[in-house]
C-alpha cells in the first residue's frame, strides 16, 4: 500500500505508515486468476509470525487504545499477545474463503483452523454488506464507500469531457490489468470511456483516455463522473458504485467464495448486467453498453447510509464504555 494512497484519502489528518506484510489472501496471476500453489506457500510462512520485532517495538513503545484490522489476521495476533484491544471489520474472513478450496487441496486446513481462532479473538465485531458469513455476535452494517470529493460536471472539466457525452468508466480494481480490447473502444464514437490500470503513464484519445493508478484523479470522483461502470467485482468498486448509485457492468472471479454474496447484493442493489470474464477481455460487451446504462428506479436510493458512519459510532460508544465484547 504505497503512501500516496493514504495522502490522497485522509487528506490533512496528519499519520504515520511502517511498511510491513499483514496478509497473504490469495496469490493473484491476474485480476481474475489466483494460484493456489503459491498461496498455500506464502501463507504457511506468514503463518507463524516470525521476523515481526519492527511491528512489536511499535506495539510495545505506543499507548495504544485498540488496534482496528480489516481481515488482515497480524494486527489480531499481535492485539492477543500484548493484550490491546482488537476491532475487526470485514465483509469475510479469509478461513472462510479458503474453505472453498479443501476440496483441491487438504493443506489448507491447517492455516484455516489456525485462522478461525485469530478471527475469533477479536474484542469487537463489525461486518459490512455485503455480508458473506454472518456472525451472530458482531455488528452488521451498510457497505463502506468513499464519498466523490467533486461533482460530476467539475471532474468532467478536469478531464477535458464534454457534458453531453456518455461515459464509461473501466477498472479492476487495484490489481494491475491491461485491455486487449483498446481497438474496440476506439471505434466507439458514441461514448468517452476512462479506463484505469497499469499504464506507466497518461495517455488521451478522441474517445478514451488511459490512467495510471497514480493519477491524481481521485477514483470516487471518477465513479461520480461517468454514466456507468465496467470491471472486476470486489468490495471497494462495488460499494462505492453502490454509494454513487451508479449502473454496473460486473465481471466476477470464477471459484472465488466471495463471488456469491456480492452478486445477490448486486442483483437486488445496483442496476446493470453481469458479463463473464472472456466477454470482457474480448470487448465484446462494448456494443452492448447502451442497454445498461438506464437507472433502475427500484433499485435507486436518493442518499445512501455509508457504513463507515455506522463503524465510527459503534467503535466511539464501544471506546467510550471500555466495552470488550
Amino acid at each position: 500500500m504505497p503512501n500516496w494512497f493514504f495522502d490522497e484519502n485522509l487528506g490533512s489528518i496528519p499519520f504515520q505508515t511502517t511498511s510491513i506484510k499483514t496478509d497473504v489472501g490469495l496469490v493473484q496471476k491476474t485480476p481474475f486468476e489466483h494460484d493456489l500453489n503459491s498461496t498455500l506457500d506464502e501463507l504457511n510462512s506468514f503463518l507463524q509470525f516470525e521476523d515481526n520485532k519492527k511491528i512489536t517495538a511499535i506495539l510495545e513503545k505506543g499507548n495504544f487504545d485498540f488496534i482496528f484490522c480489516d481481515i488482515s489476521p497480524l494486527g489480531l495476533h499481535f492485539s492477543k499477545m500484548l493484550g490491546i484491544p482488537s476491532c475487526l471489520l470485514e465483509n469475510f474472513t479469509w478461513d472462510w474463503i479458503y474453505e472453498e478450496y479443501l476440496s483441491q487441496e487438504n493443506n489448507f486446513k491447517k492455516p484455516i483452523e489456525q485462522l478461525k481462532g485469530i478471527f475469533r479473538s477479536a474484542n469487537l465485531h463489525i461486518q459490512t454488506t455485503p455480508i458473506c458469513d454472518p456472525v451472530q455476535d458482531a455488528h452488521a452494517i451498510n457497505p463502506i464507500f468513499r464519498p466523490a470529493k467533486k461533482d460530476r460536471m467539475t471532474m468532467r472539466k478536469s478531464l477535458g469531457i464534454r457534458e453531453e457525452e456518455q461515459v464509461i468508466l473501466v477498472t479492476t480494481g487495484g490489481i494491475p490489468q491491461k485491455y486487449s480490447f483498446l481497438h474496440k473502444i476506439k471505434e466507439d464514437r458514441n461514448r468517452f470511456y476512462i479506463l484505469t490500470g497499469a499504464f506507466s503513464e497518461y495517455e488521451r484519445g478522441s474517445n478514451f483516455c488511459l490512467l495510471p493508478h497514480k493519477s491524481g484523479h481521485y477514483f470516487p470522483d471518477l465513479i461520480q463522473s461517468a454514466d456507468g461502470v465496467v470491471g472486476k467485482v470486489g468490495y471497494g468498486t462495488v460499494a462505492e458504485v453502490w454509494g454513487a448509485q451508479k449502473p454496473f457492468i460486473a465481471v466476477f472471479r470464477e471459484n472465488f467464495r466471495e463471488s456469491e454474496p456480492m452478486r445477490n447484493f448486486i442483483n437486488q442493489n445496483i442496476a446493470g448486467a453481469e458479463i463473464d470474464d472472456q466477454t470482457f477481455q474480448n470487448g465484446d460487451w462494448i456494443g452492448d453498453v447502451e442497454s445498461f446504462l438506464k437507472i433502475d428506479e427500484s433499485k435507486r436510493i436518493i442518499s445512501p447510509m455509508n457504513g463507515s458512519d455506522q463503524a465510527v459510532t459503534i467503535i466511539s460508544e464501544w471506546l467510550t464504555n471500555k466495552q470488550v465484547t
